[in-house]
Order: structure tokens, then C-alpha cells, then sequence
């Protein structure tokens, strides 16, 4: 029997491995379309590095002449650099764009940030070996104080997502079926607590060439933002959606619509234009008795918009399941009064179910180390109506937390998944969320 530290042992030092296999084996293709999630509380150590492994398979099976694209709020992973550093190395272009916040030595990352940078610009200004190419690559940083994209002096940049032309996913480019045009929009920055402590997601979308597209055009848009220290690139509302098939992308910010509120609205929408609001399903798809479930597991709420719109979906007859961080937001705090008004009102039917689980920074008393966890997650399923249609199932996940910053004063990215396994995936994610919560309700309370 293996023990837990030579399991735990072999899974840090051997993450990127993949059995190679039998000559006369079919290649394995080990890039799917799916969600991938942590367990910060995993007595093995090895679900909290669950997201954190998948990217770097991702990284290490990156094809040389192809490009990998990453934008982030917070980057403080030497070890994910490394593999950068590695691809960059094999003729691979590497772009990485992040937030100020990342490299501050005096903000909550210390010098993890820093030291990420330094890795990655020293690997990048290094001269190949004759007879050998290396990538295009580059590691760029917001201004201070606004985000890369958004005319802001209060926003961020707080994208989480991973792009790639092609890669075989497997940690080798030798090692498995390549794989073009592959999205991995996260919850998650790369630090520590984003393994230990924080809930987060990863939805990996391969193959979908609109959706690649879409995503590298607002990634092109940041980065050139960002290099016209002029601001003149800069915008309050970037109304472009990426519609590919069962995928859809929003990019923010927005100043002239609330997505959130418009998705809402279109649970609103009668199905066949003659059921009751939030009725009208086949029995057991929502509830049991066919009524709309909406389900959001979100560290940060507090747009009154959307909560009001949740408490007249709720009246309505759709059932509200929410596990949340806070209800505040720092940049309005007069609002979120509001906000929790709206979600803890009672409906005709009872009140929305609310569940808190912002723990992170409880301590045990005997050890010192954080017992609690947060959500960090930022995604929303409905399990229903839709757009008039009934027994609809989508998940929308990404950075965009249901905060006034996250619309109007950050660069974020919300992508849409119509799926019926990717969305019960979710699920059995938001059950674990809630037992959780449940199990630190002593720690609860609206902020």
C-alpha cells in the first residue's frame, strides 16, 4: 500500500508523467472538452493541485511553432513558470499578460509575483544555441492602478484564462494526439491559497476554432492596450460577445448592459410562450416538479439588479440555490445593503437558499494553519427554462464575480457551455461547495 507522503511525493514530482504507450497502440488524445476542479481540504494534497496539474499538461504538451496565451490577475506559481520557461525553449511563443497586483512585494503575493517575472524575462532574453529557435515570447505587466484594458483607476485586471494553438496535453509534445484551438477559462489565479484554501474551476473547451478566436482577439485587444502607454486604446464598454456553437464568450467591461441581468432575463422567457414563468419542464429536470433551478456558486455578490432579479425569479416559482462569498463590494458598500435585502426577502414560495462559505481565514487554534475554505468560484447553472426552451442545462463560469467592478471596471471573461454533462459536473461540484458551508456554518453571517 502506498502511503500518503511517497503518493503525494510522486504526484509533485512526476505530474507531468504520462505512460507512453504500446507501439502499436493508437495514440491517445488526452485534450477533452470538460470541467476540471480542486478540493482545498483534500487529505491527500493531491485534488487541491488538480487545475494546477491540468495547465501544466497543457503547457508541457504546447507543439513548438505554437503559441500559448495567458492572461491573470495573480501569477506566483515558479513552477508553472518553469514549464514556460521550458516551452519558450522548444520554439514555442509564450505571452503572458498579468496584473500590477502580481508583482507588488509589499501586496498578499510577497515575492511570489516578482519572482515569476524575473524567471520569465531572463528565459525569454536568452540566445538560443546555434542551430536551434526559440519563441517569440514575452511576460507583460498592467500599469499600476487600472486594469489593461478598461478605463479605470479603480478595476483590475482579473482574467484567469489559458489559451493554446496546439498541444497534446499529456506534459509531452511527443506524447498524444495534438489538439488545435484550446480554451481553459479558469475561477483560479496560480498562488498557493488558490490550491489550499479557495474553490475554484477550470472549463477546458477543445477544438471549438470561434471560440479560440474569440478569446485571442480580446487577448490581442488587452495587449495592445496595454503597450500604448497613452491610454488611448482604452474602453468603458466592449460590447463583443463569441458565439461558437454550444460555446458563447463575454469580455468586459461592459458599461452599457449587466450580462448577468439579460441571461436572467431569458430564464423570464415562457416556455413554448405559454407556461407560467419558471414552469413548464419535463418532471425532474429542475425540480421535481418541473420548476427552473438556478444554481450560483460566487465569492462576491452584490449587484442589486441581479439580486432583485433572483428574488422575482424566485416569487416566480424558480428555485434560487446560491453558496457565496460576501455580499459586499469594496468599491460600493452602500449597495450591498441592497443586495442582501433582495436575497433575503421572503417569496411566495419561502426564501432564496443561501449558503456562506467564506472561511479562508480562519486558523486552527493548536496548529496555526487555515481549517476554512472559501468559494472562489464564480458560476452560475441553470437547470430549465431558457430562452423558451425547457429542460435546458448550462453552466456559465469564468472571473466575472456579480460585482458593479467586475462589469464596469475590470477586464474579465464569462464563457457559456450548453451541456448536459458538463453541467451536472458542475453540480456534483456545487453539492460539494454547500455540505462545506454547511459544515462551517458556525463561521457564517452576511458581511
Amino acid at each position: 500500500m502506498i502511503t500518503k507522503r511517497i503518493l503525494s511525493a510522486l504526484f509533485i514530482g512526476g505530474l507531468l508523467a504520462v505512460a507512453a504507450p504500446s507501439a502499436s497502440a493508437e495514440p491517445t488524445t488526452f485534450v477533452t472538452t470538460g470541467p476540471v476542479f480542486n478540493d482545498p481540504k483534500d487529505p491527500e494534497g493531491i485534488k487541491q493541485k488538480a487545475i494546477l496539474g491540468h495547465v501544466g499538461r497543457l503547457i508541457g504538451g504546447a507543439t513548438s511553432g505554437s503559441t500559448i496565451r495567458i492572461s491573470l490577475y495573480a501569477f506566483g506559481s515558479d513552477w508553472i513558470a518553469n514549464l514556460l520557461a521550458d516551452a519558450h525553449r522548444r520554439n514555442v511563443n509564450v505571452q503572458v499578460l498579468v496584473d500590477h497586483t502580481s508583482i507588488e512585494t509589499d501586496s498578499w503575493m510577497g515575492k511570489s509575483g516578482e519572482s515569476v517575472k524575473n524567471k520569465l524575462d531572463a528565459a525569454f532574453a536568452e540566445v538560443p544555441p546555434a542551430g536551434t529557435t526559440y519563441g517569440t515570447s514575452w511576460f507583460r505587466v498592467c500599469a499600476e492602478n487600472q486594469p489593461c484594458l478598461a478605463k479605470s483607476t479603480v478595476g483590475v485586471n482579473h482574467n484567469k484564462f489559458f489559451l493554446f494553438s496546439r498541444t497534446t496535453g499529456s506534459g509531452s509534445p511527443e506524447n498524444g494526439v495534438p489538439v488545435d484551438n484550446v480554451v481553459v477559462q479558469s475561477s483560479g489565479n496560480l498562488t498557493l491559497s488558490d490550491l489550499t484554501v479557495l474553490w475554484n474551476d477550470a472549463m477546458t473547451v477543445a477544438g471549438n476554432e470561434a471560440l479560440h478566436t474569440g478569446y485571442t482577439g480580446y487577448f490581442d485587444t488587452m495587449a495592445a492596450s496595454q503597450a500604448r502607454t497613452d491610454g488611448s486604446l482604452r474602453t468603458t464598454n466592449l460590447s463583443i460577445d463569441a458565439v461558437a456553437g454550444p460555446a458563447k464568450a463575454y469580455f468586459f467591461p461592459r458599461a452599457s448592459t449587466d450580462v448577468i441581468f439579460n441571461i436572467l432575463s431569458t430564464v423570464d422567457n415562457p416556455v413554448n410562450g405559454t407556461e407560467a414563468v419558471c414552469h413548464g419542464n419535463t418532471p425532474g429536470h429542475g425540480t421535481s416538479d418541473g420548476r427552473t433551478v438556478i444554481r450560483i456558486a460566487n465569492g462576491h455578490i452584490s449587484r442589486p439588479a441581479v439580486a432583485k432579479k433572483l428574488w422575482e425569479l424566485a416569487d416566480a416559482g424558480c428555485y434560487i440555490d446560491i453558496v457565496y462569498g460576501k455580499l459586499s463590494d469594496y468599491e460600493a458598500l452602500g449597495e450591498h445593503r441592497e443586495t442582501a435585502y433582495w436575497l433575503t426577502r421572503s417569496t411566495k414560495l419561502g426564501k432564496i437558499s443561501l449558503h456562506r462559505l467564506n472561511n479562508g481565514k480562519l486558523k486552527d487554534p493548536a496548529t496555526g494553519q487555515v481549517s476554512g475554505t472559501t468559494s472562489h468560484t464564480k458560476y452560475m447553472l441553470v437547470e430549465g427554462s431558457y430562452k423558451g426552451l425547457k429542460d435546458q442545462k448550462i453552466v456559465f463560469t469564468g472571473s466575472h464575480t456579480f460585482t458593479g467592478l467586475a462589469l464596469t471596471d475590470n477586464d474579465e471573461a464569462l464563457l457559456k457551455y450548453e451541456s448536459k454533462e458538463v453541467h451536472d459536473a458542475y453540480l456534483k461540484n456545487f453539492r460539494a461547495q454547500r455540505a462545506a458551508s454547511v459544515a462551517e456554518a458556525q463561521y457564517g453571517g452576511v458581511e
